[in-house]
């Protein structure tokens, strides 16, 4: 196994079937080698980006994926579980679907700490929203950046400060150069 892998493995878990990768980090089509080589070689470079992006950003902040998705409530709670069943979070059509896109959720030290998300658009209410949630709970703080998802996403980073001081936005998603010949 290479050490991508193992250190992959060690914050989104594996199987048989390797790395629980987060969607779009999962993979690529493969029948495209035989296709358009060329364009394989393109995408292999930015899915190995993304890849060691993701796992760096979380190995810095010392993040390991939960299983378990919710709403920013989660960020607040001392184990990591979901909403009662009845909620509105549960549904996926509250104020923060839109914004919670391409989401994961992070522990720290065992406990909820960090979601990251990939929207295609920050719409002016998702930003009253994040604005929101601050006001809620104080220990919960924003920032925006590029991410490893791709495809013209921005990252949204909510963390809570009283588990992590500070979560940055990961970097280098554009620079497929950064990682190659690492894979």
């Amino acid at each position: 196994m290479s050490d991508l892998h193992d250190r992959a493995a060690a914050i989104f878990g594996s199987s048989a079937d390797g790395v629980h990768w987060p969607y779009d980090v999962s993979g690529i089509d493969h029948s495209l080698r035989r296709k358009d080589p060329e364009a394989f070689q393109q995408k292999l470079a930015e899915l190995t980006t993304k890849r060691y992006t993701i796992v760096e950003w979380a190995e810095h902040h010392r993040l390991k994926a939960s299983s378990v998705k919710c709403c920013p409530l989660w960020l607040t709670r001392k184990t990591s579980r979901r909403c009662a069943p009845d909620s509105d979070c549960r549904s996926r059509t509250n104020a923060d679907a839109l914004w919670l896109d391409h989401d994961i959720y992070w522990l720290h030290d065992g406990k909820p700490a960090v979601i990251t998300s990939a929207p295609y658009k920050v719409s002016d209410q998702d930003v009253q929203r994040l604005d929101w949630w601050h006001k809620e709970n104080r220990e919960l703080r924003v920032v925006r950046g590029e991410g490893w998802y791709g495809y013209g996403t921005s990252q949204i980073v909510m963390w809570n400060t009283t588990r992590i001081k500070y979560v940055g936005p990961a970097k280098n998603i554009d620079r497929p150069e950064t990682f190659e010949g690492k894979a």
